[in-house]
């Protein structure tokens, strides 16, 4: 299996060789001219689409997270309906800005000249047609506020270990013994401070695409576990079986 991944990934970069990776996406489109920020992360650059046909008028802020078949515009072909019936050729070019840590959720469409905000959460399939203002999350089409980022915040923080469980407790039930701490995956942080590196001792192999590398390792070096080891939250989960 992973000589037939070594070979797919060498025919996607001779196939694509602007965009067989973020770092190469990137490259590609600053070389366009699109102004793209610091540590912005294409999880998937080709299915990714953005207008190259007015380069000068995209701009992606810091830290941004763009997922799957989004599509960025700063025009479209409207006039050609124009054009037809009035026999009159009028061109569009918008400036299309993504402020700094904005994550774009997967087939999301950005439409020409919108102006989206900074720490924004952008739902999958989201339209967004008119300005996001920052530290909001929006979703829908057309895309509308849902909340503010300080009350997303507050609801993953509240949900993290109910679901944390309920993951773990299915495990369980599917697998008939305890989960690894590796299955539980990025649930990590609840049982878990000090150096990233040491992860991999679990088999774990923890990414920060679209994060500032120093701050997310940071993060996790000053976290605080609601246990003190992974063992003592497998046992909560025990206690909380229904």
């Amino acid at each position: 299996m992973r000589i037939l991944l070594i070979f797919r990934l060498f025919f996607i970069r001779v196939l694509h060789p602007n965009r067989y990776s973020s770092e190469a996406y990137t490259k590609h489109l600053r070389n366009h001219g699109c102004l793209v920020g610091e540590g912005t992360y294409f999880f998937s650059p080709l299915d990714t689409q953005i207008d190259l046909s007015r380069p000068f008028l995209v701009e992606i802020g810091k830290y941004c997270k763009i997922t799957r078949g989004v599509h960025i515009l700063t025009h479209d072909y409207s006039r050609s309906v124009i054009r037809t019936k009035y026999k009159k050729i009028l061109n569009s070019a918008k400036p299309t800005k993504i402020g700094d840590n904005v994550f774009i959720g997967i087939r999301a469409i950005i439409l020409p000249g919108v102006t989206i905000g900074s720490n924004v959460i952008i739902g999958a399939g989201s339209v967004i047609s008119k300005d996001v203002p920052d530290n909001v999350v929006v979703a829908g089409n057309p895309a509308t506020v849902i909340m503010t980022i300080d009350k997303y915040y507050k609801n993953r923080n509240e949900k993290c270990l109910q679901e944390a469980v309920s993951y773990a407790q299915k495990i369980k039930e599917m697998t008939g013994r305890k989960p690894t701490i590796r299955e539980m995956g990025d649930f990590f942080p609840l049982y878990f401070n000090g150096k990233i590196d040491a992860l991999k001792e679990y088999g774990l192999n923890v990414r920060c695409n679209g994060d500032d590398k120093e701050d997310y390792h940071r993060s996790y070096l000053e976290n605080t576990p609601q246990f003190d080891t992974f063992d003592d939250f497998l046992n909560y989960v025990e206690r909380n079986e229904t």
